[in-house]
């Protein structure tokens, strides 16, 4: 009997041995790893059930290396860990609710029992700040002004405190640093929410509908000395 396949990313063999006996006992096998940039590259390539993240490298990661695996903690079900120091007892913290939410380690494990594995490759966002008005109904209402965080050529990421976006919702966003400043439709594929506990910046991901041409182009053209080589 095989078990589900879970990323474990910990740089304290001592944690991970800790954190592998608990997923040992609930059916769960891990694959551990020591930096979240790996996560990026062997996600891509091995079928997942599942991510946990030890705290300590969260706050250790830079904010690329966060940004990489944001996608993957959307994707899979996803959790922090850490470790009360008195008694060995294991904290968990859902990372995102959207593939279910769990308050234990135990409620963890069901989780990706019940989640199909899957490969995830991350897209190709990159941190780019363009200042944008954003309308919750395309044609109707004012504005809000915001700004992206990250940008593809096929979505971004655009800074909103506002609690009344809901997934799948389409919005309109017009780009006020872009020449062609044609409004772009855009669908909402995920929510951060103020005050979420998740220590990042509220807002919404979305991916665009409408995106001219000429409008993709100069993103990309943006995009081009930000990206490695």
């Amino acid at each position: 009997m095989s078990y589900p396949l879970v990323l474990l990313i910990s740089r304290s063999a001592s944690r991970s041995q800790i954190y592998r006996e608990a997923l040992d006992t609930l059916g769960i096998s891990c694959l551990a790893i020591s930096e979240l940039k790996e996560a990026v590259v062997l996600a891509s390539g091995t079928p997942l059930s599942g991510i946990l993240l030890d705290m300590p490298v969260l706050i250790k990661a830079t904010p690329s290396e966060k940004l990489a695996s944001e996608d993957i903690l959307k994707a899979l079900p996803s959790a922090y860990l850490n470790i009360a120091p008195a008694t060995d007892t294991i904290k968990l913290l859902t990372a995102n609710g959207m593939q279910g939410v769990a308050r234990t380690v135990s409620e963890f494990a069901e989780l990706c029992k019940g989640f199909t594995p899957r490969m995830v490759r991350p897209k190709d966002r990159y941190p780019l700040h363009l200042q944008a008005l954003l309308t919750a109904t395309p044609g109707q209402g004012s504005p809000e002004q915001t700004v992206t965080l990250n940008v593809s050529s096929q979505g971004c990421f655009l800074f909103s405190s506002n609690p009344d976006y809901q997934l799948n919702q389409q919005v309109e966003i017009q780009f006020i640093d872009l020449a062609d400043k044609d409004p772009v439709r855009a669908t909402i594929c995920w929510l951060r929410r103020w005050g979420s506990g998740e220590h990042q910046i509220p807002g919404i991901g979305v991916s665009f509908d409408t995106l001219s041409e000429t409008q993709r182009s100069e993103i990309i053209r943006l995009l081009e000395p930000l990206q490695p080589h």
